[in-house]
Formats: structure tokens, sequence, C-alpha cells
């Protein structure tokens, strides 16, 4: 047996003992990785190395030190292993590869020397050493850290070109001979790379760093004798005749592989961004576009080649090789230079018609290939960034201001010609060709300008905006031929006359959802969960989509005896596409809360017995939502403990057989359709809540109710849109659903493309990108409307700010029944909301019909899309590793949305992202953990508006300042830093930096704060570091802040002195306050503080300030607070006495969350907290005695008391006080154990 024999067998024992018994892994894993680099030195030493007797000594003693390997792996078979003396036997065997370092180290310098001096080695020894190298690197990068892992991953991908190449070349059929100069490189860099990864066991990362981009450089053709050498071997390929492997697949996935190889290496080349010319990088990106659709032809249409066509595809690819190698060398031949160009031109020429051959598209697609959402509320978006360009004084932009300028006035003229032939294009051919015009021009005028901004066209480039302003010219020209003023003004009262009214927030007032026909299916779900045997079983309902599922399991999971019942509560959403990790995530965060960071680092495995454990011996209710297929149970059903305690799984899905026979209770409750009588009531809910059906319309009512076949999802879409319709146009509408005679889910379709239709068409872009997110998924209404302000959605107005603006758009489609609310807030605004799952499918397929946005969802999806020019917004849906090894290149991509399929537990470079994608408006990274590092590339992003990222980021780079566009900036990090250069923002709305930990946050320099401008468009800010001394200079320079959280902390003088008075008086718009004390060592200090908060306050959160109850008053005084929350000893002492009445008049949310009260009183003569609807008491475990005149309250709905067990008797009288009285609608829930968070 040789030591290559000798030292596969090992690794095939250390894997047995591996699979075998976990306890050895931590022994196992890094002895693996020695062993492998052994194999490998050993395959070095057989090609490269010399006959020499003291190279055959040492091979013979690896041999003989791994040799007796086997009765290690021998020994564990006896249960239990003798663990301790077989890890100290693996142990030994480490130490042994360690001793074997300094002659392996040596013998890869002469196999060096000899693999340059020598005779070409033999085509088909170079790959075998190369799988094995791959292997290895591999190893490494399991176990290295950024910037390691990224130089690691680089060199994996070169190992693969190397690979790749020679096998193309065997494949092409080129003589040995013609091949002696790339095996001979090839031979010296795959030695060069072994030895650095050998080395790599022993040596630390910076070294490594510095070696391996050593290797690196050799590969890449930047050197001229490199450079020939590929281009050598790539032309004797193009002149050869294709011989073959042993099968046609092989030869298939030989031509492919380097495909992909070259793909890899014109990516880098794009992102790099180093071009000699603007048209090198517009060809390069129409090339690399080619190649991946010319790659996607290859798996797609494969089984059509003939040999002939094989051949051409063949040459194509070795072009593309020599046009790609020739972009590597820092300065080209004029020659050269002209060579490539007319290679690349004749590629290009063959690619198009290859693609015309084999796609069922032309490769051009529409002419018109812009987003068809909205392109009014575009052209006002671009009109507003065009007059901020105009009155630039620096920058590029500012070269070109006479140009922007009269760009800007002839657009300003075509977009009030569009909004009075916005009726008459859908009547006229003519008119819609020139509305495309226009918008195509404005879409085109933005991406020049932009690129221009961030440097990716040169400064002097006249000739560009001569010949748009020339093409603007004749547009507006031929604008004014077409129409006489007269007319034009006729038809804009028309259309002013069919606008839409869009309710606000204040003006509709959520209410509860109207539900109908349920209740007997309600009652008979709950005696199903609270009945029945103890042990687990699982309650299912099943319904063809629209019945209701959803909406019935809601019902019965918040009915107040079903959360009385069970100890434990939790909502899991599983849809078609779910991710494990993500479902056990969902369920520990509805049980817990908020999950410390380190619940997102672990394990599947380790997440499924967190919540195993947090279930045993509990009653428990679990509800998963919308379930496709039993795998979901499978995989989720170890989690849940089988105690004999009565616990059950509540379960909705459009199918049967989604759990197993023998744990669900009874028969699945098929939901029914509701009757025509239950169909007509749910009708008159939504259309006439508070009136009679109108006569002249019964017959028409009935139509509808016959149209929507009892199916409640129907009904309340439909009501949605009639609700916006003239009443005479009802007849129109119900007609248009009755046309369509189809069923199943193209019925589905064209009810929502009615509903659709009739959509204001500055909603129309809000409603579709809810299908950018996951399905199912609760967006809060902060980050939605966020967003949708970012990309330019919401119209400016005069009397509302953009965020009141953008809450009335999701009332309005709240309103037609289109956007679900999920949550409410503790003032019964909209917290989080949803669309239902039929409808998130529409957004997705509407949105690329009107190439709004494209959605990607796993690798299949991310390696096969074609990316279409203009792409405007970008949606992926996957694991991060597969979206960087799709290498997208979609540069006029504004808006890139990452949602990861499952999380990653180490951080990840993503300066790939920032080199591809330069004009983004919006990044969000906030599924992507980053690190301890920001990226700093972020600050080329210029136009960036709204960024969100993740990670333990511990600093912020001064670069960020750059950012001058920047609306919204989001950081999730339980650090705490400092943003230096903050105010330099000045268009900054919205700044959250928020955690976990208690000291996550961020603090502000202080120094010099008169130099600096206030923040006016600052609207919200979290969680911000203050001290006493600083914290009213700091929050003077937000004047228009709505809402703030604050970190006050204790430090330097301050510290002495307990009497203090908290001043925001100033903050005169400030609705929402939380603000936490920390005191350091003096945590036990009874501080003496006053407060002075601005009385538009609604929202006021205290904790840890130790404050006594005398001090409530100024609270208390408030007169617009709705919201209170005092939580972890905002105040101590041992009573709570209210006295005046007077106070808290419009309080309608109350929590009391660990304080060490004792007794709460107040006098029963007065009406306290006349507005009260809710009473939270969490925690308070000394607590006996609650105010008894609560039960007075005519408000009040519902106290929920949690771990306070002294109190539960003084609650419990108040409610049989009312039920005596007749008001059985106060609910008290009571629990000493874990339940559904408030």
């Amino acid at each position: 047996m040789d030591s290559s024999t000798c030292v596969d067998s090992a690794l095939e024992d250390l894997e047995e003992l591996d699979h075998g018994y976990d306890l050895f892994w931590s022994t196992v894993k890094p002895l693996r990785k020695g062993l492998r680099n052994l194999r490998t030195f050993h395959l070095c030493a057989r090609i490269c190395g010399p006959d020499d007797a003291s190279l055959g000594g040492l091979l013979s003693r690896i041999e003989s030190a791994f040799s007796d390997m086997r009765d290690v792996e021998k020994r564990t078979g006896s249960f239990p292993p003798q663990d301790e003396d077989v890890s100290a036997e693996l142990n030994d065997y480490q130490d042994e590869i360690k001793y074997f370092k300094r002659e392996i180290n040596e013998w890869y310098i002469n196999f060096l020397d000899c693999s340059r001096q020598s005779c070409s080695p033999n085509r088909d020894e170079l790959p075998v050493i190369i799988d094995f190298l791959l292997e290895n690197v591999k190893d490494s990068i399991k176990e290295s850290v950024f910037p390691l892992v990224e130089q690691l991953e680089a060199l994996l991908e070169k190992l693969i070109f190397l690979k790749n190449f020679i096998c193309f070349t065997t494949l092409r059929g080129i003589d040995h001979t013609y091949l002696g100069r790339l095996l001979t490189h090839i031979k010296a860099v795959v030695v060069n790379a072994a030895h650095q990864s050998y080395m790599s066991q022993f040596e630390n990362d910076e070294l490594m760093v510095v070696k391996i981009s050593g290797v690196l450089q050799r590969i890449k053709p930047v050197d001229p004798q490199v450079y020939e050498t590929y281009v050598e071997a790539l032309t004797a390929s193009k002149s050869s005749r294709q011989s073959h492997t042993a099968t046609p697949e092989m030869d298939e996935h030989i031509l492919k592989d380097f495909l992909h190889s070259l793909l890899s290496n014109l990516w880098e080349i794009l992102w790099s961004g180093n071009f000699p010319t603007f048209s090198t990088k517009d060809q390069m990106q129409i090339l690399y576009e080619g190649l991946r659709a010319l790659s996607n032809i290859l798996k797609k249409q494969a089984k059509n080649f003939d040999e002939k066509m094989w051949d051409l595809t063949a040459v194509m690819v070795c072009d593309a090789g020599l046009v790609i190698c020739s972009l590597f060398l820092d300065a080209k031949e004029d020659g050269l230079a002209k060579e490539m160009d007319r290679v690349l031109f004749d590629l290009l020429e063959r690619i198009k018609l290859m693609r015309a051959k084999f796609s069922e598209e032309s490769p051009e697609g529409s002419k018109f290939n812009f987003p068809k959402v909205d392109e009014l509320g575009f052209m006002d978006f671009l009109l507003e960034n065009l007059t901020e360009l105009a009155s630039c004084e620096a920058g590029p932009a500012a070269l070109a201001k006479h140009q922007i300028h009269t760009i800007q006035e002839e657009l300003v003229f075509l977009r009030s010609f569009l909004g009075k032939i916005v009726e008459l294009r859908n009547e006229q051919e003519e008119f819609q060709c020139l509305w495309n015009r226009v918008v195509e021009l404005a879409y085109r005028v933005e991406f020049l300008i932009d690129s221009l901004v961030v440097g990716d066209i040169p400064d002097s480039s006249p000739t560009l905006f001569d010949s748009i302003i020339e093409e603007v010219k004749i547009i507006t020209s031929d604008a004014l031929n077409i129409f006489d003023g007269e007319r034009l003004d006729i038809k804009a009262k028309k259309v002013a006359k069919s606008s839409n009214y869009l309710p606000s927030e204040r003006s509709m007032p959520i209410i509860k959802d109207d539900i109908v026909g349920f209740d007997d299916e309600a009652k008979s779900i709950i005696d199903r969960l609270e009945r029945g045997a103890k042990q687990l079983q699982i309650v299912a309902i099943v319904g063809m989509p629209g019945t209701g599922k959803t909406t019935l399991a809601k019902m019965v999971y918040n009915d107040f005896s079903v959360v009385s019942h069970f100890h434990v509560c939790a909502w899991c959403c599983i849809s078609q596409v779910y991710n494990k990790k993500i479902l056990l995530l969902e369920i520990l965060t509805y049980i817990f809360g908020k999950l410390p960071n380190e619940y997102f680092e672990m394990s599947e495995d380790d997440l499924a017995f967190k919540l195993y454990k947090c279930l045993k011996q509990r009653k428990y209710l679990i509800v998963l939502d919308d379930v496709w297929d039993i795998s979901a149970w499978n995989s989720l059903e170890a989690s849940f403990p089988k105690d004999a305690c009565g616990s059950r799984i509540m379960l909705t899905s459009r199918h049967l057989d989604v759990a197993p026979k023998d744990k669900l209770d009874r028969e699945p409750h098929v939901l029914r359709q509701l009757t025509n009588d239950e169909s007509w009531k749910l009708l008159k809910a939504k259309l006439f809540p508070r009136d009679d059906w109108p006569p002249t319309l019964c017959e028409l009512g009935m139509q509808i109710v016959e149209t929507c076949k009892g199916l409640p999802l129907t009904i309340v879409i439909l009501a949605g849109t009639l609700a916006t319709v003239d009443q005479r146009g009802w007849k129109e509408v119900v007609e248009h659903i009755n046309s369509c005679t189809v069923s199943g889910m193209e019925q589905w379709k064209n009810m929502f493309e009615l509903s659709y239709r009739y959509l204001p068409d500055e909603l129309k872009p809000c409603l579709l990108y809810f299908g950018a997110f996951p399905e199912d998924q609760e967006l809060t209404t902060e980050k939605l409307t966020w967003l949708w302000i970012a990309e330019g959605f919401v119209r400016k107005s005069q009397s509302k700010s953009l965020e009141d603006k953008a809450k009335d758009y999701l009332m309005h489609l709240i309103s037609r029944s289109l956007v679900l609310v999920a949550k409410q807030s503790s003032t019964g605004k909209v917290k989080t909301c949803r669309v239902h799952d039929l409808l998130h499918q529409f957004c997705i397929e509407k949105a690329k019909e009107e190439r709004f946005f494209e959605l990607l969802q796993g690798y299949d999806e991310l390696s096969s899309f074609n990316e279409p020019h203009n792409l405007r917004r970008l949606c992926i849906y996957s694991k991060l590793e597969h979206f960087k090894d799709s290498r997208l290149f979609c540069p006029s991509v504004r808006c890139l949305l990452f949602s990861h399929k499952g999380y990653r537990a180490i951080s990840f470079n993503l300066s790939f992202i920032i080199g591809v994608f330069k004009l983004l408006r919006v990044l969000d990274l906030s599924k992507i953990p980053e690190g301890f590092t920001f990226p700093r590339e972020v600050e080329i992003l210029v136009h960036l508006r709204y960024l969100a990222v993740r990670g333990m980021i511990n600093s912020i780079p001064s670069s960020v300042a750059n950012l001058s566009n920047l609306e919204t900036f989001i950081v999730f990090s339980s650090a705490k830093f400092q943003i230096d250069n903050i105010w330099n923002l000045k268009k900054l709305r919205h700044l959250q930096i928020n955690g976990n930990d208690f000291q996550a946050g961020f603090g502000v320099p202080y120094d010099y704060l008169d130099s600096f401008a206030e923040l006016c468009n600052l609207d919200t800010c979290s969680t911000i570091h203050l001290s006493w001394e600083n914290l009213e200079k700091i929050l003077r320079k937000f004047p228009n802040i709505h809402k703030l959280k604050v970190k006050l902390v204790e430090h330097g003088a301050s510290t002495g002195e307990s009497n203090k008075v908290l001043v925001l008086d100033y903050l005169s718009r400030l609705e929402s306050l939380n603000v936490s004390h920390y005191s350091g060592w003096m945590f036990s200090r009874q501080w003496q503080i006053e407060f002075c908060f601005p009385s538009n306050l609604r929202k006021l959160t205290l904790s840890d300030f130790r404050l006594s109850w005398c001090k409530m008053s100024a609270i208390g005084n408030l007169p617009n607070l709705e919201v209170l929350k005092l939580l972890e000893n905002a105040f101590i002492g041992k009573i709570w006495s209210m006295e005046d009445a007077r106070q808290f008049p419009k309080l309608s949310f109350l929590k009391l969350e660990g304080l060490d009260i004792v007794r709460w009183t107040a006098s029963e003569s007065e009406d306290h907290l006349p507005c009260l609807v809710k009473l939270v008491l969490h925690n308070c475990y000394w607590l006996k005695e609650v105010p008894s005149c609560l039960g007075n309250i005519s408000t009040l709905q519902m106290i929920e008391v949690f771990r306070c067990s002294k109190a539960t008797s003084s609650v419990k009288q108040i409610q049989e006080e009312q039920v005596s009285m007749g008001n059985e609608n106060l609910k008290v829930l009571i629990s000493s154990s874990i339940c559904k968070s408030s």
C-alpha cells in the first residue's frame, strides 16, 4: 500500500468515526483536513517530484504513520466507546501531520521549481489533482473568516476555471503539443496553490491572504505571457474539430462548465468597474447578458442541438474566452484592440441569432421595456430630482447643469401633456405611442443623469446629452401637433371628475372584521380544542381557496375561552415554500416576544430542542396556517412534546392529506361555502354597514351574491371595488365579472384584475409591492410606508407629511379589502399588515407583466435568469450563497430587496452587490448578517434613500456622510456605536439603530454642535444614547421629531446629582416617546426627576427611572396621552394612589410591568381613566390590589394579568361585579405561565 492509498483508507475510517459518534467531531474535523492535504501532496509528488530517494522515504514514513488508523475505528465498535483513549490517539495522528510540516514545505518549493523546468504534464492528471485541491480549499473556507474566506472563494473559482479549461481543450481535440505552455503554467499554479493550502493549517490569516493573492495573480491573464498562453490554447480550440468523451452528456457538461467559468471571469471584471472606456463597459454588459442567455439555452435546449450546432457553440465560447482574457491586460496594443473589437462584434451577432433561433421571443423583447405602473408618478419623482440637481454647484452634475435644465423644462411640458391624455391613450394607438415615447425618454434621462452622478460615464460627454435634448424637442413638437389646447382642457376636466377619494387613517378607523357564517363552525372547532383526549391531537380545517380558513382559525385562536384554556399559544404560517429554522423562530417569537441574538445563530436542531423544552409539560396550542403537504408536519413534529396535557395543533390547508391520520382528533373540518343569505349579509355589511340596501340595487345585489358563489374573499374584494365606484357604474362591474366564464384560479385572477383596474394609479405600485416579500409575511406599517416613500410612490402634499400620506394610501388599500390588518397597535392603528396568498401570487404575476419588479426564488431561478434591460426592482428570496453564485448583473436596478431563505451564522462580504448595483435607491440587507464591519463600499451608492443592514456592527464609517440622499437608515445591531457625520445627512427622515441588547443604540458627536445645522426632516429616531449634559443640545437639532427613543445614561458629573429635570417641551411635534434611564452602579438610588413633556405627546414609555409615585402627576396632566407603559422600575414605591380624576383624560392603554408596587388605589366616588380600553399587568409580583372603580369604566374591554398572582382576586372581583350588572364585554385574561405577548 503506497502513502496515497493509505491516506485514502485513513480518510474512510475517519468518515465512519465521524458519522457514528458526534463526540469525536472536534478532533476528526482538523485531522480530516490534514489527511486530505497529505493526499494532495502525494499526487503533486507523483506528477512534479523528482526521482529522489529522500522523497520516497518521506512518502513511506507517511504510509507507516497512518497505516494502523483502522484499528482506532474498530475500537469504537464497543459501546460506549473508550472516548478518552480514541481522542488521544486521534490527537497523536494530528501531531504526526504537524511533524511532517517542515519536510513537506521544502518539497513543495522543490516541486514548484521542477514544474517550471520539466516537460508539460499529462493533461489527464491535472484535473484529478485539482479535484483533490478543491476539497482542501473547501475545508479551509468552512473554518475561515473574512477577508481570508473571500480570497479562498476566489481561489476556488479560479481552480475550477483551470480544470474546466483543460477539459474544454481536451474536448476540442487539441493535440498535446499545442497545449505545452498552458499545461506547464497550470501545473505550476496548482502546485503553488496546493502548497499554500497545506500551509494554511499552520499560518495566520493575514499571511495567508497575501500568499493566496499571489496565487490568484498567477491565474489571471494580467501578465502578457500568461495571456499568450491562454490565447494560444483558445485559438487552437477554435480551429480544431470537436472530439468526444465517453458520453454526449459529458461533452455537454464540459462545454457548460467552461462557459460558466468564463461568465465568472467576466462578472468579476464588470463589478470591479475597470474599463478603458465607457463603450467597452457597455459592450461587456451586452456580452455578459448574451453569454448568460447562451448558458440558459444550453440548459433548456441542448437536446435540440446537432453536431454542427455544438461545434458552432464551442467556437463562440472560444471567442468569448479570447475577448474576456484581453480585458485583464492593463494596456492593449492598437492591433489587439481592433482585433478584439472585431471578434466581439461578430460574437454578439452570432449570440443574437442563436437567441432568436431558440427563444420564443426576440432578443430585444418588447419595444417598450420600462415599468408600466404609475408612469405619471414616476415623472413627478424625476422632475423633483432634476430640480434639485439643477441647483447643484459641485459634483459631476454641475458640469452638465445647463443641459439638465434644458431637459427639465421640456419634461415639465410633456408631463402636463401626459396628464391630459391619460384617458385618451387607451382609445387611440397614436396617443399610446406618444405616451410610451415620453415615458421611455424620461427613464433614459434618469439613467443617464444618475450614471453621471456615480461616475459611470465621463463628465465630458456632451454628445450624450445633445442626443437626448434633440429627441425631447422632437417629441415636444409631435405633442404640440397632435392636439389643440382647448380639446386637451376639456378632456382634463373629465379626468378630474373621475378621480378617486383617498380616505385618511383618521377618517376611516379600523373596525373589527365582518365575520359572517362562522359562529357554528367556530363553536365546533373550539369544542374539539378544549375537549377530547389528553394526548396531543391535530385539529384540521380544510377548504378551497377563499373560503375563510385563516379567518376562522384566527377567530378561534383569539377566542377568550381558548386563550384562557391553553398555557402557551403560538401562530405559525407555513406557506408553499418554507424554511424550518424560520418557522421555529416564528413560533418562539410568539411565545417569548423579542428573541436574543443567539437564537438566530442556533442550528435548526438546537432551536427545535429549545422549543421542545419550552412546551414540555405545558398545555399548548400551535396553529400551523396554510399547510401544503405533510412534510411540514414531519419537519416540526419532534418539537411538540406528547405529554398528555391536552395540547392541540390546529392547522389550515387546501388539502386533506397534510397530517398523519393517527394524529387527527377526527376527520378534518371541511369548511363550507356561505349560503346566499350569509353572502348577502356579508355584502351588506361591507357596502351599507349602517343603512338599508337601496331597493333599486336589490336585483343587482342578488347577481353579485350569485357571482361570488359563497366565497367570503370574493365578496369582500368585489365589495371593496364597488365601494369606490359610483352606484351607477355597479352594473358595468358586475357584467364584467359575469362575462368571465372561467373557474378556479383564473376566476380569482379576473377578480383581482378588476380590483386592480379600478385602483387609482398612485396606489397600484403600493399594492404590487406586497408581492416583493415572501408569501404570508406580515409587514410593519413603518417599513412598508418608508419603502414607498423612498421609491417615490407617495405624492407630495402641502397639508400632510409624506408619512401621513403613505398611511392614507395603506388605509385606502385596506378599505378595499385588498390588504389585511394583521396586528393593531395599542391605539387601534395598523401595526402590521399582509395580503391573501392568492392576491400575493397575483401581485407577483402582475408586477412581472408590468415590468415593475422581478422576484427570483432559489438557485435555479437565479442562475437561469436572463436579466432584462432596464430592470427596475429585484427581489431575492433564496440563500445568500446562491444569490452571490448566480452573478446577476443588473446595473439599472434601483431597488434590491433580499429575503434570506434561512439564516447564516457567519458574516458575508457584500462588496459584490455594491460594485454591480451602483444606482440603488433602496437596499434592504436586514436579513443578511454583516459581521462586525459596516460595508464601507456603501458610500458610493450616492442615490440611496433607504438602507437597512444587520450584524454585530460596532462602528459606522464617517464616509456614510456621502449618502446625501439617505432618508431611512436602519441598523439591526446589539452593539453601541457612534455616527460621527450624522449632521451631514440633511434629508434623513428615519434613523433606527435597534437590537435586543440593553446597550444597543448609537451616540452622536456633540463637540461644535452650534456649527451644525438642524436635521429638520428627521421624523423617527431610536435608540439614541444621551447624557444629561448634552441631551437638550442634541435634541434641539431634531425640531420636527415625531417618534423618539432615548437611553439616558448617567456618567461624569451628573452621577452625583439626584435632582434633575427632563425637559422636552421644545419638541412640539413629538407624539411618541420611549425613555430608559441607565444609572450604572447607582441602580438602587431613588432619583428625584421632574418631567416637562410636550403637550402633544400621545404615547409614553418609561423604564428604570426609579421615581416616586408622586411624580406621576406630570404625566397624568398630559392632555393628549393615549398610551402609557411603565416598565422595569420606572416608578418605585409600594402604593400608587390616584387622587385627581381629571388626570389621564384620553388614556386608552395602560401597561405596568416589572414594578414593585403593592397597592394601587383610587377614589370610588370619581371617574378615573375615563377612556381606558385595555389594562396590562405583567410581572408585578407584589401587587395585591387594583382600584375596584376600574370596573366602572364603560370603555374598558380587557384586563390582562401575567405573573401577578397576588392581584388575581382583585381583578376577578371587578369582572364578577361587571357580570352581575349584565356587562359581559369585559374580558379578563389571567396567566402565571407563558402566554401570547400583548
